[in-house]
């Protein structure tokens, strides 16, 4: 039941206002984080990723976000893989705010993952966020974890590493990859 009324609020989410999102929705939702059923934690991190954009920036930033990073910290691997998954939604309505030390501690802490899926999901965000976002805040903020993907012990994670490095390259331009990424790729293999 529950499942379904989650499912079902995604879905309508575009017919609510704003008003009846932040005071009576989210409140609600805030409230079954706690709830020991996986697969509807699973739907909460998807829905509260869809109202992003409905919320606003200010809202995304002081009520969704919390949450999301505290379900990220879930012991179960289908709801951080969600978060995970739809997480870029927030990036068009939250901008390089979305990246605050907290995110950026769990993304390098979820680049270990014991589940390879999650680790995949990770290095697919930070690759879209990348983009999203340019090459300076990149630089700053997301190389050092995106670049974990060459040693991760899943070839999908590896390749999906590769998939996103070329998205990087076309992105950034030739001349980051020839002073940047190269350099980055010799030294990570390199064997002493």
């Amino acid at each position: 039941m529950k499942n379904a009324a989650i499912n079902s609020l995604c879905k309508s989410l575009q017919n609510l206002s704003t008003e009846k999102i932040c005071n009576i929705l989210l409140p609600t939702i805030q409230s079954t984080v706690t709830d020991g059923q996986v697969s509807f934690k699973a739907g909460v991190a998807l829905a509260l990723c869809e109202m992003a954009p409905i919320v606003g920036k200010s809202y995304c930033i002081s009520t969704v976000m919390p949450i999301l990073l505290e379900l990220l910290k879930e012991a179960n691997s289908e709801v951080r893989h969600n978060v995970v998954s739809n997480m870029i939604k927030l990036a068009d309505v939250v901008g390089g705010e979305l990246l605050s030390p907290n995110l950026l501690t769990l993304l390098t802490t979820l680049t270990k993952d014991a589940q390879w899926r999650v680790r995949m999901a990770i290095f697919e965000l930070i690759g879209e966020l990348s983009v999203a976002f340019g090459i300076e805040i990149f630089q700053r903020s997301l190389e050092p974890i995106f670049m974990q993907y060459m040693t991760n012990t899943a070839a999908s994670v590896r390749n999906m590493g590769v998939t996103k490095s070329a998205a990087l390259a076309k992105a950034f331009g030739p001349d980051w990859v020839i002073a940047n990424f190269v350099p980055k790729v010799i030294d990570s293999y390199n064997i002493d």
